[in-house]
């Protein structure tokens, strides 16, 4: 009768536990006919002998599943990360901030897109100044013609160890810009230092 207390004791204790988790039980994924479900890891590839290793500080990651704030429910990942955008603010390569760039205008993310400037952004000539003219982008990105989250002729060059050069086309419905941003390595993030359009020929 003693064991038998004890154990409805300890399921009592347990019950109440599991019961004050409330949200964080529920199931992260509730589609368990999904593919994705049942995936799992494989070995690590082995890099044939003569062939260089890959670089990992790019490798793509899989952002945190977030919690919904009303619900506080967590939700499946439905669609995998760009290659090429990251979910945070810092940029592994200048790749990826022209790709970070151009997919936040294209969906309208004034803060994204001003993110992706440097501290050191130094305005075109004919502008009235650096806070100004990040004002205006801000506003351009928010209420103006809204891009093509696509670029093409992508080209980075390197203009120095921590600086590189990227020219490619970025087109607005039926106008098309050539565009020069020029990059910089800061704590390890790249963001854009300066900013050149030119018409297209």
């Amino acid at each position: 009768m003693r064991d038998l207390a004890s154990y409805r004791l300890v399921f009592m204790a347990a019950f109440a536990l599991l019961s004050a988790c409330g949200g964080h039980l529920e199931a992260v994924c509730s589609e368990k006919d999904e593919p994705y479900m049942v995936a799992r890891d494989n070995g690590s590839l082995k890099v044939p002998e003569g062939m260089a290793q890959p670089n990992r500080s790019e490798s793509l990651e899989i952002p945190a599943a977030k919690a919904d704030p009303k619900t506080n429910k967590v939700h499946c990942l439905d669609e995998p990360p760009s290659y090429f955008r990251s979910t945070g603010t810092v940029a592994r390569s200048p790749e990826e901030v022209v790709a970070s760039w151009a997919q936040a205008w294209a969906g309208r993310e004034a803060d994204a897109v001003l993110e992706l400037y440097s501290k050191n952004f130094v305005a075109p000539t004919d502008s009235p100044g650096t806070a100004a003219w990040l004002e205006q982008r801000r506003e351009q990105v928010a209420t103006g013609t809204a891009p093509e989250p696509r670029i093409e002729k992508l080209r980075i060059e390197p203009d120095g160890e921590d600086r590189r050069r990227a020219t490619f086309i970025q087109h607005f419905g039926r106008n098309s810009l050539r565009k020069e941003l020029v990059l910089v390595r800061e704590s390890g993030s790249w963001r854009i230092v300066e900013e050149k359009v030119s018409e297209l020929k």
